[in-house]
């Protein structure tokens, strides 16, 4: 049987018998609750009563001044229902949200937040001047502002400007006229279903503040507003990796898409089509980001997607994206060049907008005429005429190059060739004089050739346009902060295509995670690059429509360095992790030996070190190509490697038999 919360006081020796008669005479008298007369006549504190009750009803007691509640969570209850009903909610582990009540007989507000909010709710007690203090503090103090006419899908609009502590929200800027928004109406989930258009509650602004704030806060490339079945999901993307920030329930993920599509310029009431926007959000520090927004209609609701563009006044110069020696000269070469074309290869998300970009700013000039077509504008280049692909308009890449080449252009960036048309407009203005670079879609530098000819480019013209090469991944950078050293396993070794006994001469390392790199142990991304100039012997295996392997075979002999080769060597150089690596470039080859002399890189068809005159041994007796120590077959030619005399007294050691003394008999009897 539960004790009475006077009996309680009485036992923890807080108050006395005389004080309880006291007080309930009081309480008859006035109707109030018990502990309201208790801290009035100052026979107990709040604190001391909301212990008391706590323990009458087996709940925790927290104190909100030591464990403040998370920014995340507070926001999921709206503040006029926390204000109205003492709760605020304090921490949210996965389903399970933990709400500090002032009351424990509230058992129908627990019932109502499960309901509102989608989550199990898990009760805790705490006092109610503690409740209130935490609701002033933690939800945002000002309502952003946005601007007042909805634009067209695809415009610019002018969206809530936010510092970086989602609590100081800065106003609209002074040259768009903006209305505050409407506070909250009400916080029943019905409203979204009756009407999406008029979702600009206040807790709702709020969150979509604060989901800006922290994404941007920590440096976030993207934001995924992902519907559940049961709710929605906040995922961040950070150095290329998904990571969860925030649950939401489900009348929540639905108010905040109606907003975000309310704010970016969409149709807030159309949710069977996929849309476009754009978003601006200026930070504390002044710094403007813009968001491209777009819409996907799903089984379980709709998904966002924001993707930030940083505004750079210029892109990042070519020495700062991580290309070694070597690549830095091979790229220079290749921009020295007046005509052709230079290709960057990668799958999406590689960094080949970024690396187009610092191309261009290594070869702008007052003297250099260099106009772009890109989709969409993602760096700000001063001095460069930047175009913007339009389809709605017609303005194709095709058709937009064409206009491009009538006004005499020294070079021409084509942001991405994506059909025939337009690579076969490029490769021709590449023949004709101007310089064009452009980014193709391909795992290496090799196959951006079969690429070419797979748009049914002839080889020829291929051949004659191309200068160069550049394909490229993004792996994370290590945080210096936290790295940790190790050594690694054998399998990850052999993955690597290090020897073990050359292992221990290495610093591996890997990561931890610290509060600098948001506890995943990486902080930013650095470039692997394989630049692949194209010389007289690559080119005339381009005209004979040689394969991949060929042309790659060539390009090793003339000192390429593969990507694999270029990750391994930041792996050793502690600039990122070993499984880090192989998660991007799945196969690490050794696609060149090593000198036994002096361990210079030596080509597969090399006689002789050329950086010491050693004579190479161990070649196929085949085909002479160098090979690896451990290799029983030629992997060029299928030959054995082993020698009859060698298998033979293999074969005899297996056995158990002597070896052969048939050279010393002979010698005997001579």
């Amino acid at each position: 049987m539960r004790k009475k919360l006077g009996e309680c006081l009485i036992q923890a020796g807080l108050i006395s018998e005389d004080e309880l008669q006291i007080a309930l005479a009081e309480q008859r008298h006035t109707g109030d609750r018990l502990g309201v007369v208790l801290v009035r006549l100052n026979f107990a504190t709040e604190k001391q009563i909301t212990k008391a009750l706590a323990y009458q009803f087996g709940l925790s007691y927290v104190s909100l001044t030591e464990e403040p509640p998370e920014r995340s969570a507070i926001v999921l209850i709206p503040k006029e229902v926390a204000l109205a009903r003492a709760c605020v909610a304090i921490r949210l582990e996965r389903h399970l949200l933990t709400v500090a009540m002032s009351d424990p007989l509230l058992s129908s507000l627990v019932q109502d937040l499960e309901r509102q909010t989608g989550h199990t709710i898990k009760q805790v007690v705490a006092t109610k001047s503690d409740i209130l203090d935490s609701i002033a503090s933690g939800y945002p103090d000002k309502v952003p502002t946005h601007a007042g006419g909805r634009g067209d899908a695809g415009t610019e609009i002018h969206a809530p400007v936010l510092s970086d502590e989602p609590s100081q929200l800065q106003e609209t800027p002074p040259e768009i006229h903006a209305s505050a928004l409407t506070p909250a109406m009400t916080n029943r989930p019905d409203v979204v279903a009756e009407d999406r258009s008029s979702i600009g509650t206040a807790p709702i602004d709020d969150l979509v503040a604060l989901v800006v704030a922290n994404a941007t806060a920590s440096r976030a490339s993207d934001i995924h507003i992902e519907p559940t079945e049961k709710g929605g999901l906040v995922r961040h993307r950070l150095d290329g990796l998904l990571n969860e920030a925030m649950d939401l329930p489900k009348w929540v993920h639905e108010g905040l898409v109606a907003r975000v599509k309310v704010l970016s310029g969409m149709n807030a009431a159309e949710t069977q089509v996929p849309q476009d926007g754009r978003l601006r959000v200026k930070t504390k520090d002044g710094k403007e980001v813009d968001f491209r927004i777009s819409t996907l209609p799903s089984f379980c609701g709709e998904k966002v997607v924001l993707r930030a563009l940083d505004q750079r006044k210029e892109a990042l110069p070519l020495e700062e994206l991580g290309m070694s020696a070597a690549a830095m000269d091979g790229v220079h070469e290749c921009l020295r060049h007046q005509h052709g074309m230079i290709l960057v290869a990668g799958p999406a998300g590689s960094g080949k907008t970024t690396t187009l970009g610092s191309a261009i700013t290594a070869i702008k000039s007052s003297r250099t005429n260099i106009v772009t077509i890109e989709d969409p504008i993602e760096y700000q280049i001063p001095g460069v005429t930047q175009t913007q692909v339009n389809e709605e308009a017609s303005l194709t890449f095709a058709r937009l190059l064409r206009a491009v080449l009538r006004q005499d252009p020294d070079v021409v960036v084509v942001d991405d060739l994506r059909d025939r048309e337009t690579a076969k407009i490029a490769t021709q203005a590449a023949q004709r004089g101007q310089l064009v670079l452009s980014a193709l879609h391909t795992d290496d530098a090799p196959s951006a050739v079969t690429r070419l000819a797979d748009m049914r480019i002839e080889p020829y013209v291929i051949a004659s346009a191309l200068v160069g090469i550049v394909a490229q991944r993004l792996v994370r950078r290590l945080c210096i902060a936290c790295r940790r050293q190790f050594t690694p396993d054998a399998e990850t070794l052999r993955a690597l295509s290090i020897p073990e006994a050359s292992a221990t001469e290495i610093a591996f390392y890997h990561a931890v995670g610290c509060d600098e790199c948001h506890q995943t142990g990486y902080r930013g991304r650095v470039g692997l690059f394989e630049v692949m100039p194209v010389s007289d012997k690559v080119r005339r295996l381009i005209s004979q429509k040689s394969g991949e392997d060929l042309i790659r075979d060539a390009a090793i002999e003339a000192g390429m360095v593969s990507l694999g080769e270029d990750g391994r060597g930041k792996v050793k150089a502690g600039i990122t992790t070993a499984d880090e690596l192989l998660r991007v470039v799945t196969e690490v080859r050794d696609l060149r030996t090593l000198c036994p002399h002096c361990g210079g890189a030596v080509a597969t068809d090399f006689k002789a070190c050329p950086q010491c005159g050693h004579r190479l041994s161990g070649g196929c007796p085949k085909c002479a190509r160098a090979l690896q120590p451990d290799w029983a077959f030629c992997p060029y030619c299928a030959t054995s490697t082993v020698s009859r005399k060698k298998k033979k007294l293999k074969e005899r050691k297996r056995l158990g038999l002597p070896p052969s003394r048939f050279a010393e008999f002979k010698n005997q009897n001579r």
